[in-house]
């Protein structure tokens, strides 16, 4: 885990400023790994899992979709003719 060392540097003795050359970071992002690092351990530097967009779908219209998709006749199996 690469914040770690930069978070380890600053525990030996480095400046937040010497860290974030180090990392090619900035100081206020090497100062924030700490406060977190502080708060909650090494677990504190992992970044949470973001939310993603919202579906436009709703589960019960996914869910009558599929069935339509499903009920459809297969070509090949039906002998469907376009």
């Amino acid at each position: 885990m690469t914040r770690c060392r930069y978070v380890a540097a600053i525990y030996e003795g480095a400046s937040r400023a010497e860290a974030a050359k180090i990392g090619g970071v900035t100081p206020q992002i090497v100062r924030d790994w700490v406060v977190k690092f502080n708060a909650a351990g090494p677990a504190g530097l992992i970044d949470p899992k973001r939310p993603g967009p919202v579906p436009l779908l709703s589960a019960e219209q996914r869910a009558a979709l599929a069935a339509v998709i499903d009920s459809r006749p297969i070509p090949a199996a039906h002998g469907v003719v376009r």
